[in-house]
């Protein structure tokens, strides 16, 4: 053996110390954010949480969402805190969602979106809704959308 400052590669081939040490960092952090993202997901995922205050119609929920995409290693957390009202037939809902995380803390870098709507089911499966939403940082109403969604 008697190699001293490189590694033999399947090759046969010398590799230099400081390729060794690049091709280390890039490991390193590879599993940093693997870790990083393992212990975000089991500390903050978590299902819909749902709540109502009395009898009042008022609904409240939060669902965090973590992800880590591998092609791009891209980390992001998610949060979606949402607010009801069930009028009669008629459910109005108020959301937004707030990024936490995008490979670095941004939580209040960004203003969110509130999104608007308003539905009501025809049958126990199917609900027909508008909805919309404002852009708080660009100042500016999004498109109005009318549809339906089927569920089975």
């Amino acid at each position: 053996m008697g190699r001293i400052g490189g590694l033999e590669t399947e090759e046969g081939d010398l590799m230099s110390p400081s390729l060794c040490i690049e091709e280390n960092k890039q490991g390193r952090l590879l599993m940093k954010n693997l870790a990083l993202a393992a212990i975000v997901a089991a500390a903050t995922t978590t299902a819909a949480q749902a709540g109502e205050i009395g009898a009042t119609g008022i609904t409240w929920g939060l669902e965090t969402t973590v992800e880590y995409n591998v092609d791009a290693e891209n980390m992001s957390v998610t949060t979606t805190p949402e607010l009801g009202y069930h009028w009669s037939m008629i459910n109005l809902t108020l959301s937004s969602d707030i990024a936490i995380y995008d490979d670095e803390f941004v939580a209040g870098d960004v203003m969110p979106t509130l999104d608007f709507k308003a539905g009501t089911h025809i049958m126990e499966n199917l609900e027909v809704y508008i909805e919309t939403g404002y852009d708080l940082e660009a100042e500016d109403m999004s498109d109005i959308v009318v549809g339906a969604s089927f569920a089975f």
